[in-house]
């Protein structure tokens, strides 16, 4: 990989050398708060987070106060601690430069045309095969 100019770091030396961090990890015991004060803390003054992964793995109070100290220059989250939000957007309540979506990465016309497809496509083989399909429940 080095010939495309990737190679393996150490975690906090990617926190300390990167200009954007963006999570991508399932959400287990290891990656709970993943980034939280302390690796915020590691990370470039300047830095962008980027979190559209799984909620739990991001420290929401402690990326508030990064942004809100000036330490992170942005940052943008598709996914929350607790979805949805019940309130809970408050916490967000004039932090500049973060972007908030709904977790709605799947909902992009191509996926919904794709769904819409296999939807048909199963409905088809139950009415043409008598094939169920993907059955949910008994």
């Amino acid at each position: 990989l080095k010939n495309l100019g990737i190679e393996s770091v150490a975690f906090d030396d990617l926190l300390t050398q990167s200009d954007v961090v963006s999570l991508h990890v399932p959400l287990v015991a290891g990656t709970q708060n993943l980034i939280n004060a302390d690796t915020l803390s590691k990370m470039k003054k300047g830095a962008i987070v980027v979190n559209a992964s799984r909620g739990g793995t991001l420290d929401e109070e402690a990326l508030a106060s990064a942004l809100k100290s000036g330490h992170l220059r942005a940052a943008a989250l598709d996914v929350f601690s607790e979805e949805p939000l019940n309130g809970r957007e408050k916490l967000f309540g004039g932090v500049p430069n973060l972007v908030l979506s709904p977790h709605i990465g799947a909902s992009t016309e191509d996926a919904q045309v794709r769904v819409a497809v296999q939807a048909a496509e199963q409905i088809e083989k139950f009415l043409v095969d008598g094939q169920v399909v993907n059955r949910v429940g008994g």
